[in-house]
């Protein structure tokens, strides 16, 4: 899986390239808002439309991109941010670690053979509601104020299930083509 943010204009000219370099490829785009970037504030998270004529509601997905040697007071910034997340009460969060990754204008950087020490990305997931998610990205913003990239976006579905939780469902709320997030 590759994921990439950035302008129409850059994106537009990555993706003849990267569907050349596969055999089959599957792409989507999303609309996603950058809320910070390297410590910098520069959109809070978008508000997103009301319910639609069904009365389904758009959940909000906040995804911090950071290196996996990435701090906040000693402790790795993915862990932080699940524990304090997770004692906040937010609906959910997880931590995926990817391979290889850049951002900006740092050099590409990942997995090599015979390394000791990992220099891969990790991205942090948050899902929440809308309501929810003004606490939540304040706990983000809080935790990464010296790095990461910071994004958010609109989902139109979450289904949790577990041994004491049930919640959500799979119908998807309306598609609103005009919200500019």
């Amino acid at each position: 899986m590759v994921l990439s943010v950035g302008s129409r204009e850059c994106i537009g000219r990555a993706l003849p390239v990267i569907g050349g370099m596969l055999r089959a490829p599957l792409m989507t785009l999303e609309r996603v808002r950058v809320c910070k970037r390297d410590g910098t504030l520069l959109a809070d998270p978008a508000e997103p439309p009301p319910p639609d004529s069904a009365g389904l509601a758009y959940w909000q997905k906040l995804v911090v991109y950071a290196g996996g040697g990435a701090r906040h007071e000693g402790r790795p910034l993915h862990g932080e941010l699940i524990r304090r997340l997770r004692r906040e009460g937010s609906a959910g969060a997880t931590a995926l670690r990817g391979q290889w990754g850049y951002h900006g204008d740092h050099r590409p950087h990942g997995e090599r053979f015979w390394s000791i020490q990992r220099h891969v990305p990790v991205l942090t997931v948050v899902l929440d509601t809308p309501a929810n998610m003004l606490r939540s990205f304040a706990i983000v913003d809080e935790i990464t104020a010296q790095t990461g990239l910071v994004t958010s976006e609109l989902v139109p579905a979450l289904r949790a299930a577990g041994p004491d939780v049930e919640h959500g469902g799979l119908r998807l709320a309306e598609a609103r083509p005009h919200w500019a997030g």
